[in-house]
């Protein structure tokens, strides 16, 4: 007697079957983030601020709590030393910010004068083209009438902007001191997010981890960065370029931004240094001086410091410029290779995530 044979349909077959409703699924999840993140920019950058300085300035907190210093306490002279410091930072270069921005239309024209004298041998097509500009012009009778309406000045505009600043900078501030404050809660909530008491214990011990490496990180090229600040400063003093403690903080600051950092700092220094040194020659060694500085951190100091603890590509980095320049302008783009670097250590350390971390591994 035959007997036939059924076989029940497999697995594998309805697994496959949910695979695209899975990942369609994850790309509009994706999708809506990348708008919350976007629309909410106002909200959501004041607490990626915080993150960051949390991670940032965790390790001097905890090794006050070595020393028996409360947390509450530690995170306060931690984060109130630190914006003191800041504060006293900002003071210092405020000054010759601010008239060396009274002075531009001074500084402007002086470059100008410096420009033309470096392009004398294209004068003979400039006056070719201000003739022909003679004859097509209007007759004075016939020219139009142009109106302009008066609009505030630089000085103006940025006071406006800086009295908008403060709420949120006093929010980042009371945020960092409460995440640095309440640290071990914080880490034990976010553990809490997966049940069972074994992935309790592993998903605490891997923040821990990724805090570690952000933190190295982030300190690191702090210190880096500041280090290429006072170089720069020194350099352009020995040069005879004024102010060069500002135009060192400008450096420093500049050089958070990939590849687009530094290249308007040399634009910057440039156009300073022919705004106040006579001879053309030698103001164009101060952006020269700048451009060796920020070689040799980037292609010396840098790998040889960070070395593994810059785990991801220039690929990624840029990417990641313009994706978080997009997303929140001049600060996300101060804040993009921190972020991107953050993603990296998040998804090593999440097996899910392995195949993101694997596109951004250096």
């Amino acid at each position: 007697m035959a007997t036939v044979r059924i076989d029940a349909p497999s697995a594998s077959a309805g697994e496959e079957s949910d695979r695209p409703s899975s990942l369609s699924t994850t790309v509009i999840a994706s999708l809506l983030v990348v708008a919350t993140l976007r629309l909410g920019r106002t909200l959501v950058l004041p607490v990626v601020i915080s993150m960051l300085l949390t991670l940032t300035l965790s390790a001097p907190v905890r090794w006050l709590q070595r020393k028996r210093v409360p947390a509450r306490l530690g995170a306060a002279l931690v984060v109130f030393g630190a914006l003191g410091a800041g504060v006293g930072a900002a003071t210092l270069l405020a000054s010759p910010a601010i008239d060396w921005i009274a002075s531009a239309p001074k500084t402007i024209k002086t470059i100008e004068t410096k420009v033309r004298r470096v392009m004398l041998p294209f004068t003979a097509l400039q006056r070719s083209a201000e003739r022909m500009q003679q004859v097509t012009a209007l007759p004075a009778s016939d020219a139009p009438r142009t109106v302009q309406i008066a609009t505030p000045g630089i000085l103006g505009r940025m006071s406006v902007e800086s009295l908008a600043t403060i709420p949120v900078a006093l929010s980042v501030v009371f945020l960092t001191y409460f995440l640095l404050a309440n640290e071990a809660l914080v880490r034990r909530k976010l553990s809490r997010l997966l049940p069972g008491r074994y992935e309790l214990q592993r998903r605490e011990h891997l923040l821990g981890e990724i805090e570690v490496a952000a933190s190295h990180f982030l300190v690191t090229v702090a210190l880096i960065n500041i280090g290429v600040g006072a170089i720069t400063a020194l350099a352009l003093w020995a040069v005879g370029v004024p102010n060069p403690v500002l135009w060192g903080g400008v450096a420093a600051m500049l050089n958070f931004v990939p590849y687009l950092g530094p290249m308007v700092t040399v634009a910057i220094i440039a156009l300073a240094a022919l705004a106040s040194i006579d001879s053309t020659g030698h103001a164009l060694l101060a952006p020269a001086a700048f451009l060796l500085v920020h070689l040799t951190e980037s292609n010396l100091i840098t790998p040889v410091v960070l070395g593994r603890h810059l785990p991801v590509n220039t690929v990624a980095m840029f990417l990641g410029l313009l994706f978080f320049g997009w997303m929140w302008g001049i600060p996300g783009a101060v804040l993009a290779v921190p972020l991107t670097v953050c993603v990296k250590l998040v998804c090593d350390h999440v097996p899910t995530l392995a195949h993101v971390g694997e596109l951004l591994d250096n």
